[in-house]
């Protein structure tokens, strides 16, 4: 761990999660934060204690255990803060309607309350992670699009976007960046969202379950991609428009399901109608976040091919050549 740092505290929300764990690591070795400590602050609530293992020597780590609805602790971790990556909510697949009130209570009062205990510190800049899925079914969706969520994760992240903007006309510094769906290889991994869970399945021998058609798209990004962007939101070198869309590329669920068959020959797959919000559609349009210069670096198929590297253990059958690049 390095001194205590000269230029402040960049406070981290849901640091120990799945993008928070790739987030803390890449500041630390970001030159644009290296002299920041980087607090984190988590409620371990999925467990993801493992987020907080192996951290590199080079950055200056802090670690908070709290909830962001415990305004008391919250306001203790906004100290000398002079920065908020507000990454800590109920995180679902886009259109699951599990736990409502709960998801609600996190996604829309936690945010509110990042946001009020942030106004009363005097924090600088405050990024929000939102959610492309907060346009509902269709698109390709612009940032000035209407928004039309369709469940409670969607809608509960649209509201907090509202008590990000509100704090705005207060004098609060906000970037709203509202991501794709995330996949690729973390320290604290998650394997319910589509092209992660298609992994994990193969891997543990299982069939692709495929909802619907499988001709219904989805947004994603990769998450060292997702861990860049939050990062460039949170520096100030230079103008960004206040909301922008962040995702690579816009696969149908099938795509996805192919690029997976093509490194697993082995794969099974299976249709089945038991679901049907998963037969949603929906697309975002990243070209104004890709006007800012910001460059995507990692596709689908090298998302896949890191994670299935660290499932070849349980693998059935050999995988493609090409894993063994990884």
């Amino acid at each position: 761990m390095n001194d205590q740092s000269q230029d402040g505290v960049i406070l981290v929300t849901g640091g120990a999660g799945y993008i928070g764990s790739r987030v803390v690591r890449d500041l630390a070795a970001d030159d644009r934060f290296s002299d920041y400590t980087i607090r984190i602050y988590d409620s371990l609530r999925r467990h993801h204690v493992y987020g907080l293992l192996d951290l590199p020597e080079e950055g200056d780590f802090e670690f908070i255990e709290g909830d962001i609805l415990d305004r008391s602790n919250l306001k203790r971790a906004m100290q000398d803060v002079q920065a908020v990556l507000h990454l800590a909510a109920i995180v679902r697949t886009p259109l699951s309607f599990d736990h409502p009130d709960w998801t609600k209570q996190v996604n829309h009062w936690g945010t509110a309350s990042v946001v009020e205990c942030s106004l009363e510190m005097g924090v600088g800049h405050l990024v929000y992670a939102s959610s492309a899925s907060v346009y509902g079914p269709g698109g390709p969706f612009r940032e000035e699009d209407d928004c039309e969520p369709v469940g409670p994760y969607a809608e509960a992240k649209l509201q907090g976007e509202h008590e990000v903007k509100e704090a705005a006309d207060r004098g609060l510094s906000v970037r709203v960046i509202r991501l794709g769906t995330v996949f690729g290889n973390a320290p604290a991994m998650r394997f319910d969202a589509v092209a992660n869970r298609f992994v994990y399945l193969v891997s543990s021998g299982r069939p692709l379950v495929v909802h619907g058609e499988g001709n219904q798209v989805r947004p994603l990004i990769h998450v060292e991609d997702a861990s860049a962007a939050l990062r460039l939101c949170l520096s100030d070198e230079r103008p960004m428009p206040r909301v922008l869309n962040a995702a690579s590329t816009n696969p149908s669920i099938n795509e996805i399901a192919n690029a997976v068959e093509d490194l697993m020959p082995s794969a099974e797959r299976e249709y089945t109608d038991q679901d049907v919000l998963t037969e949603v559609s929906f697309e975002v349009d990243s070209s104004r976040f890709r006007e800012t210069g910001f460059r995507f670096q990692h596709d689908l198929e090298y998302g896949l091919l890191e994670m299935l590297s660290r499932w070849k253990g349980l693998h059935g059958s050999s995988p493609t050549q090409a894993l063994s690049q990884i």
